[in-house]
């Protein structure tokens, strides 16, 4: 009469069972034992961040396009004198985004003091700006130009405003980045942070000097 036998035990005279290999490379996990997911979050949050350009690229390029066609329309235009801070607040972003993207080069090659210390700097930069922004918007009211004023102060209040609220969203991104590299806790399940907050960083100062070239040679 035949023996039945479960199906997790062999057979008296058979051959053992086959266990399953775990997968290659060990348990897939970092030091911590947790799973390296570091190739698909970085790939995620640049994604991310470029459909975010695309939009906002779209946005900056309507409010351009209506910049131009108004001012043509009609003779109420008159000339916007820029305030002296601007062009500090210029180089300032412009050093900024410089300096970030070399601290995202050093953390790339594992020095991390070096990382912090820059992207600390570029950061307080970036403050830096935004609070230029907001003393060049007093003085500007200061010598009368207002939102209601005139066309050429309109669009250049509605244009910089949306670009400072770019930026507050950048710093925030920044920040986090800056919280993360101080504490050590840059994994590289974490480190998508760190390529999609310095490009999202280097877009907005392009917009910038689009922005700044816009009213030098057309208001």
């Amino acid at each position: 009469m035949a023996t039945l036998t479960s199906p997790t035990e062999p057979s008296v005279g058979s051959p053992p069972p086959l266990t399953p290999l775990p997968p290659a490379g060990g348990g897939g996990g970092d030091e911590s034992g947790r799973p390296d997911r570091g190739g698909k979050h970085p790939n995620h949050a640049v994604v991310g961040i470029v459909v975010l350009m695309i939009a906002s690229m779209m946005t900056f390029g309507a409010m351009f396009c209506a910049f131009i066609v108004r001012k043509g329309m009609s003779n109420d235009w008159h000339k916007l004198p820029l305030p002296h801070i601007l062009w500090w607040n210029t180089g300032v972003l412009v050093v900024s985004s410089v300096v970030i993207d070399i601290a995202r080069r050093m953390l790339r090659r594992n020095r991390r003091p070096a990382f912090n210390i820059l992207w600390s700097l570029g950061t307080l930069m970036g403050t830096w700006f935004l609070i230029g922004q907001v003393i060049a918007w007093t003085q500007l009211e200061a010598r009368g130009f207002r939102l209601f004023g005139n066309p050429s102060s309109a669009f250049f209040y509605v244009l910089t405003w949306a670009h400072a609220a770019h930026v507050v969203g950048a710093l925030a991104a920044v920040y986090y980045v800056e919280y993360l590299g101080l504490r050590y806790r840059l994994d590289p399940s974490r480190r998508g942070w760190v390529n999609a907050s310095s490009i999202f960083w280097h877009f907005l100062d392009v917009m910038w000097l689009g922005i700044m070239g816009l009213f030098v040679f057309q208001a």
